[in-house]
Parts: C-alpha cells; structure tokens; sequence
C-alpha cells in the first residue's frame, strides 16, 4: 500500500512539475492590432506563445488564453515581428580596416554583448542583426547573425559564420586598383586550391601505383587560413560585397557569375539600375538612401532615393540601421521610403520579410505566423508614425524590453521632470508658511540713579560697560 502511494504521489509530483514548466513557457499578447506582414490587419487580437514559438494567431473572441499564461495587455497598441537588419558594422569592439586580406577571420571574436548599440536595438525593436566586417576591406572574414540579448557571444548567436564580406571600396589607389587587388586575391586561391588538388591526385596515383604503402593515407588539410577564401570560390559559402556606387557594378556582376554573392549597395546607384535589374536577386542598401546628383543639362542638383529607384524597376531589397543617428531608427527608414513613393507594404517587407529570406531564417523570423519564433514588438502607434515608440520586445517568447523599465530613459526622463519641476518655481499647491511678525518688546524702565553717582570704570559709560562684559 505504501509503494502504490509513493508512486502515485510521485506521478502527481511530476505532473505538477510539467504543468509549471508549461506555466511559465505560456505568453499570450493580447488586445493589439496584428500585423502578421503576410495577411490583413487583426484588430483586437491575440499573439499565444508556448516555448518561445507562435501557436496562435486569432481575433481574442476566438482564442481562449490558458490560464496559465502570462499575459501582456496591447490594448491600443500594435503588435508585429521584430525588425531584422541585414547587414550591419555595429556591436563590434572595433573594426579590421588594416588587414585587408583576412578571410580566416570571423567577428564571433570582435561582438562586444555590452555594446550600447544592441541596447539601443532593442529600443528600437530590432530582434535579429546580421553583424559583418567593415566595408573598407578586400576579403575581411566572417560574419555572424545575432540577437541583441545575451550575457555572452554564445548567448546572442543566432547563426555563425554565415558568409565573407568583400568590398570594392576604393581605399587609396583608387577603384582599378581595388578590383585588381580583389580578383588577385581570388585568383591566389584558386591557384592554391588546383595545387592542393594536384598533390593529393599524385599521392592516390603513386599509392595505386604501390609507390606508397597501403596503409599510408593522405593527411594534409587545407591550410586554414585559406579555408574560407577556397569555400567562398567553391560557392560552399555566401560572399557579401559592399558596391559603394554605380562604377562597381559591372564588376559585381562579374564576379557573381562565379561566385555566390550577396549584393550591398552603396546610395550612387542610379546608373546602375538596369545591370541591378539583370542580377535578378534582391540587394542590401546602406543606410544612406537619399543623394543628390548634378542635372547636367540645367545644372541644378535633383534628390535622389536608392529604395524608390529599385521598386521602380522591381528589384526586390533590404534596408538596414545605421549604428547613430537619424538612420538607426526604423521609421526613418520606413518614412524616407514612402515619403519617397515606396509603397507602405514594401518598405516593411524590407525590414522583415526580405532580410528574413537573405539570412536563410524566413521560415523563423520575419513575420507573425503559427510555428514560427516569438521575436514580436509592441508599439504604441503605427511603425510609421515618427511618435511612435517600441514598448516592449520579445524574443522566442521572452521579455527582453520593456520602455517602462528602461534605466537609460528613466535617467534621462527622470532628470528633464526635475529641470520642469525647478523651472516651475515652487509648488503653489501648498500653502507656504507665513512669514512671523517681528516681536518687539516694552522698553524696560531705567532704574533712577542717585545724583552724583558715578558708573563703574570711569566716566565712560559704553567702554566700561564693554569691559565689564568682557
């Protein structure tokens, strides 16, 4: 009887265990409009979460929050995926612009998770960075996907070594130079890579051949720091090259005929347009998406927009943050596309959807749909509107921010209601205490002295009195 009971309460002990666990893995944001960025508008909708994935998306009327579940109250707000930056330099300790031919390299070892500019992605909703070498480079190493939450590189890794950066950016001796250099570089390698070949071919034709004990196997290895340039020529990883205008892209082409390349775009890339058209891939641009540019014919300068260029011509692209300034803010993005004639749907898919699919991550992130992560921003208003503000992120299914508890705005906040406060004078609310009146007192009478009487000390009154004091 004893053994039955020890083993049903264990059963109970265990089922009690589950059901917390499922406690605490149950988010379900509720009351927001949705934008799933795949299908209309949700207004008064549900987002449920279960162990940092979607498991449901409906008008609240329809779903029915378990009980168990945190709840986060969107009532008024909107509710959307997070912002997924494509390329970017931020969040690294500092920048390999000296050695420009290091393709062994990888900025896991340059990612500072203390960096103030993951903070600040959070504030602005951004929930997944792709962080790349600098673009004054040749071949500059590796990149890495992150999020920008984590104690440690580990903690914030999303997807490691996800391409080579490679630039065409002219860094003295001018634009040939740098393409001479690069297509040496790759050359290089290719010329290693039949050399390696060529051995190794000698070696199983010597052994075939009895030359060479049978027991005796090939043992050299790529050399490693060439082992990312030979995967990057054998397409068995993805280069990113930075195009800083329209007099690199005939050489781009070029090269992504060999090559799997992703296109960065510099913002002078209006001559390019119809070579961009024939890449028939998405592109990346830089965060700089307006220029000016001199009319030739009446010599007037005429403004510029990279994003509306391509959606004119349907060339499908991401937009990226810059690391300070208006740039690193999403809705200057999205307003500098739309105020230039983008449409509203496109400029958000370059925020979400098309850096989604360039990462590979499309079926994770980029939009709000069941089975795909919890990465889910909360604003207040449209993510259009400049008055707009990022109140709370998740990622996979966690609270990561929350504007009310942002220790930088509190600071900040705190100390302009203090300067309001003491601009204002003082409280008039309160009465203040009056001020007493002075109280003054009945002269005493002089006690009459006897005629002839002299004062102590002498003839003078006030010194002898002082004295008699001291």
């Amino acid at each position: 009887m004893n053994a039955m009971l020890r083993t049903s309460l264990l059963g109970w002990a265990a089922a009690l265990v589950a059901v917390s666990a499922t406690c605490q893995d149950q988010v379900a944001i509720k009351g927001g409009k949705i934008l799933t960025l795949t299908g209309p508008a949700i207004d008064d909708g549900v987002v449920l979460m279960t162990n940092g994935r979607i498991t449901k998306i409906a008008k609240t009327a329809d779903v029915e929050i378990p009980w168990s579940a945190k709840v986060i109250d969107a009532t008024g707000k909107v509710v959307m995926p997070t912002w997924v930056v494509a390329h970017s330099q931020g969040g690294q300790r500092g920048f390999n612009e000296n050695m420009q031919n290091v393709p062994w390299l990888t900025v896991a070892d340059a990612v500072d998770p203390a960096a103030i500019y993951f903070e600040d992605c959070l504030r602005n909703g951004v929930g997944t960075i792709h962080v790349m070498p600098g673009n004054q480079t040749l071949l500059g190493g590796f990149g890495m996907v992150v999020r920008p939450f984590g104690r440690t590189v580990e903690d914030m890794a999303v997807a490691a070594n996800t391409g080579i950066k490679l630039s065409l950016f002219a860094q003295g001796g001018g634009r040939l130079q740098q393409i001479r250099k690069l297509r040496r570089a790759l050359a290089d390698v290719r010329e290693y890579l039949i050399d390696f070949d060529r051995r190794k071919a000698e070696f199983d034709k010597e052994k075939a051949a009895g030359a060479i004990a049978a027991d005796k196997t090939w043992t050299e290895e790529i050399d490693r720091t060439k082992k990312g340039a030979v995967d990057l020529v054998q397409k068995k990883v993805k280069g990113w090259l930075y195009v800083p205008s329209f007099a690199e892209v005939d050489e781009a082409l070029r090269l992504a005929q060999d090559l799997d390349l992703q296109i960065v775009l510099g913002n002078n890339i209006d001559e390019a347009i119809a070579m961009l058209v024939k890449l028939a891939k998405p592109v990346v641009l830089d965060e700089n998406l307006e220029y000016f540019e001199l009319d030739e014919e009446t010599q007037k300068e005429k403004k510029l927009c990279s994003a509306k260029l391509l959606a004119d011509a349907g060339v499908p692209f991401a937009l990226t943050l810059g690391m300070t300034g208006p740039t690193s803010y999403a809705w200057w993005q999205l307003g500098t596309c739309v105020r230039n004639g983008v449409g509203r749907q496109q400029a958000l898919e370059a925020l979400t959807i098309v850096p989604a699919k360039l990462l590979g991550l499309d079926d994770q992130i980029g939009t709000l749909a069941e089975g795909k992560l919890g990465n889910v921003q909360i604003l207040t208003g449209d993510p259009l509107l400049a008055t707009s503000w990022v109140e709370t992120v998740l990622l996979e299914g966690d609270v990561v921010y929350e504007r009310a508890k942002d220790p930088r705005l509190q600071y900040l906040f705190g100390d302009e209601k203090d300067k309001a406060k003491k601009a204002g004078g003082p409280d008039k609310t309160t009465d203040a205490p009056k001020p007493e009146a002075p109280k003054t007192e009945a002269p005493k009478a002089e006690t009459p002295k006897p005629s002839g009487e002299t004062p102590p000390g002498g003839g003078n009154g006030g010194n002898g009195g002082n004295r008699e004091v001291r």
